[in-house]
């Protein structure tokens, strides 16, 4: 039997380590069941395989329209929510987003501001950013890791509103909480959801937006944290309009159209790159 010579350059879609491209495929798709996001260099190592073969199944899965494909890697393609990955899985997902998000959002900071920051492992990031700042600040927030990583710093006052700890986080829901938070202002509100859309930002846990409301009105300006793979999409319980929001930041796998959408509501759209 004659095998086809390929052309000089022309990479064939042949088995790859111990898997052929169908199986390699399938374990792919149930990677992003639970995970948001996925490097190209993080996938390849998982799967044994060369980075170009990712890269070729990420454009076969892209092409089915069961994954988005994004600088460096591809992200789950969403549009309803009513499932939260665990802490543990959210730490491992969209490591590199979340850090470019970081970046960008702490340059929305000044000196002398109250901010509140919201609970999620993207805040978390925020908040190691924001470490090493030495300019003064009030912060308030109920996410203890956050308190814990700026505590120490001299130059901030962190003000922690109480509550009770909600299982398998690091979050401070209810009272007195909620009470306190109708009592002060700040002046930005770095905040996280599950989802945004053109209609609401909106979470899984109706706890979790029932602080988030009381920030918003709180608050003199808006900031959502939020990466590519969580837009545009819906979860079940909503936070508050998307007109509400004052700047979208998310990392650059936002496709165009959907950058357009967010600026014709009047919410500004940062796209923040990702680190070489």
């Amino acid at each position: 039997m004659n095998e086809r010579t390929p052309d000089f350059g022309e990479e064939l879609d042949e088995p790859d380590g111990d898997m052929l491209p169908a199986e390699r495929r399938a374990r792919l798709i149930e990677f992003f069941k639970t995970n948001m996001s996925g490097s190209n260099q993080e996938l390849a190592k998982l799967f044994n395989t060369s980075v170009s073969t990712i890269r070729r199944d990420f454009e076969h899965l892209a092409a089915q329209g069961l994954v988005k494909r994004t600088h460096g890697g591809a992200v789950r393609i969403r549009s309803r929510s009513t499932f939260e990955p665990s802490l543990q899985v959210a730490q491992r997902t969209a490591i590199d987003e979340k850090r470019a998000i970081a970046l960008e959002a702490v340059k929305r900071v000044e000196a002398e501001q109250s901010i509140f920051i919201d609970t999620s492992t993207t805040l978390h990031v925020f908040a190691e950013e924001l470490s090493r700042m030495t300019l003064p600040l009030t912060i308030v927030t109920n996410d203890i890791y956050v308190a814990g990583v700026l505590s120490m710093k001299p130059n901030f006052r962190i003000i922690v509103p109480g509550g009770m700890c909600r299982e398998g986080a690091q979050t401070l829901l209810g009272e007195p909480g909620l009470s306190f938070l109708k009592e002060i202002r700040c002046d930005n509100f770095f905040m996280c959801a599950q989802a945004v859309d053109e209609v609401c930002a909106s979470d899984t846990s109706m706890e979790l937006v029932q602080l988030r409301r009381a920030m918003i009105d709180a608050a003199t300006r808006v900031t959502l944290l939020i990466d590519s793979s969580k837009l545009p999409s819906r979860a079940f319980y909503r936070i508050c309009s998307t007109e509400e929001i004052d700047e979208i930041i998310c990392d650059d796998g936002l496709e165009l159209a959907d950058r357009i959408m967010f600026s014709d509501l009047g919410v500004a759209v940062s796209c923040a790159p990702l680190q070489a």
